[in-house]
């Protein structure tokens, strides 16, 4: 009677044992229990789409003499829609900060624009590959492909501020545009808060690409 009583609270303490050995060897050698670095909230949303701006049939008549071949720029291989020729010239005329946080990137000209939306870790240009310091938590970068920097007849290019500067307690904290090589027009949205979801929208009179980001 009394031998097996006595064993009883032997088992118990080894099964405690063995079980406080597993939750020790679960932490770290602070105690602490590791975690994902990486949180489930991170947005890697990427918006692509395109839209028609003007009359792409609207140009000048191709000459009868024939022209040499001309070298189109190496569209970046990130972008998901890449630059479709046209017979006139689309340009981005300006840049508004509509809000607190939505973009618009007004269009003139006649052709096709694609865009690509998405978050980054470091804000690169395509025209120096040098890093550009976005103020706020996140970055969005917008890439409008299929735009030119060049004036036309039929509009004037964006000429400025390079920098957009959003109001106190913005959803957005800034705007950068960048007219790149290659028909590439980038983009810079410096967001307030973690990589907040977006949602990309087209209208064709004014024609224009508007980034809402969630405040």
């Amino acid at each position: 009677m009394y031998g097996g009583y006595r064993r009883v609270p032997l088992a118990l303490s080894v099964a405690g044992s063995l079980t406080l050995g597993l939750l020790t060897g679960c932490s770290g050698e602070d105690g602490s229990v590791p975690v994902d670095e990486v949180s489930a909230r991170t947005n890697y949303t990427t918006i692509t789409g395109s839209l028609v701006v003007g009359d792409p049939m609207a140009g000048p008549v191709a000459p009868t003499e024939a022209l040499p071949p001309v070298v189109v720029p190496e569209i970046p291989g990130s972008l998901d829609g890449g630059r479709t020729p046209s017979s006139s010239p689309v340009g981005v005329t300006d840049v508004v900060m509509v809000n607190s946080s939505t973009v618009e990137y007004r269009l003139a000209g006649n052709g096709p624009v694609s865009y690509t939306v998405r978050y980054v870790d470091e804000a690169v240009s395509y025209a120096t590959s040098e890093p550009l310091a976005v103020p706020g938590t996140s970055a969005l970068q917008v890439d409008l492909s299929g735009t030119s920097p060049e004036s036309d007849e039929t509009f004037s290019p964006y000429a400025g501020p390079e920098r957009i500067r959003g109001d106190t307690n913005s959803a957005l904290v800034s705007v950068d545009f960048l007219a790149g090589p290659g028909g590439i027009s980038q983009s810079f949205i410096g967001v307030a808060a973690d990589r907040p979801e977006f949602t990309v929208t087209t209208t064709e009179e004014p024609a224009a690409v508007i980034v809402t980001v969630e405040s």
